[in-house]
């Protein structure tokens, strides 16, 4: 069994071209120590089951089918799909992992990890999601592409996150209504920034500066009401990219409003083998 984190992306800037490899975002996310648990068992069917239900996963079976993988892939969610935790990269990626060690297939980490990135790029479930769950920590994203080509750093801090779930966001109509030029340019921007001062303090400040320059932190008041509560409170808040959620430091608050509330750390270890 494999576990791989789930991410929160602090802000982004997307890159699309016509090679999935070449795809990605520049930005800073997230690993953390919650995410997906990937079983594989071969049989004569492709299946994917996830919290005991089948999916049609298309990300996940593109992965298997590029593997030639035929059989029953059981996937444990700790976050639910489409909130902005990367459960697709995570799935895809621990999909991946799980496949070769039980096909014996003896590939590399980054041909692994490059698999289920172009399988997230061909199904826009995600553009840097894999890059950050690969190799876990603060991930920065210095380029856009896959694990292999992206330039990376990594900052191993020891972050305790408070997390607020309140529901979707449907990503791929939002970043059809916005202008993803726009977007990256405010990206790169807030990347610039946060490498002038990378501290936790400047990636919350520039996670959500990001967001309102962008406008996405409009979608929905409720998330601009958490995080102003968290900030009224003394701590450090912002909008999870892309999902209708919060995440924060000392943002115990959040407990006082409607959704899904937990705790999570910054995991640093990224995609794994679980005894």
């Amino acid at each position: 069994m494999f576990f791989s984190p789930a991410s929160i992306t602090c802000f982004f800037s997307p890159s699309i071209e016509n090679d999935p490899l070449g795809s990605g975002s520049l930005g800073v996310s997230l690993a953390l120590n919650r995410g997906v648990r990937v079983s594989a068992k071969p049989s004569s069917e492709l299946s994917v089951i996830v919290n005991g239900e089948v999916w049609n996963f298309p990300t996940v079976r593109t992965v298997a089918q590029q593997m030639g993988f035929e059989g029953e892939i059981r996937i444990e969610m700790d976050f639910p799909a489409g909130c902005g935790f990367g459960m697709s990269g995570a799935s895809a990626l621990a999909s991946a992992f799980e496949i070769n060690e039980v096909l014996n297939l003896n590939r590399s980490f980054f041909e692994l990890s490059d698999l289920a990135h172009k399988a997230e790029v061909i199904n826009r479930t995600g553009l840097g999601d894999v890059v950050t769950q690969s190799f876990g920590g603060v991930v920065v994203r210095k380029s856009a592409s896959c694990p292999s080509k992206c330039v990376v750093d990594r900052f191993l801090w020891n972050i305790d996150l408070d997390v607020l779930i309140m529901g979707e966001l449907p990503t791929e109509q939002i970043l059809s209504d916005f202008s993803l030029r726009r977007i990256a340019e405010i990206g790169r921007e807030s990347l610039k920034e946060f490498l002038r001062k990378p501290t936790v303090e400047s990636l919350f400040k520039q996670s959500k500066s990001f967001a309102i320059k962008t406008g996405l932190i409009d979608l929905d008041s409720a998330v601009k009401d958490a995080v102003e509560a968290v900030e009224s409170s003394g701590g450090l808040a912002s909008m999870v990219m892309l999902g209708k959620a919060v995440f924060a430091v000392k943002g115990e608050v959040l407990k006082d409003f409607k959704g899904r509330y937990l705790k999570v750390k910054v995991d640093h270890c990224g995609v794994r083998l679980l005894d």
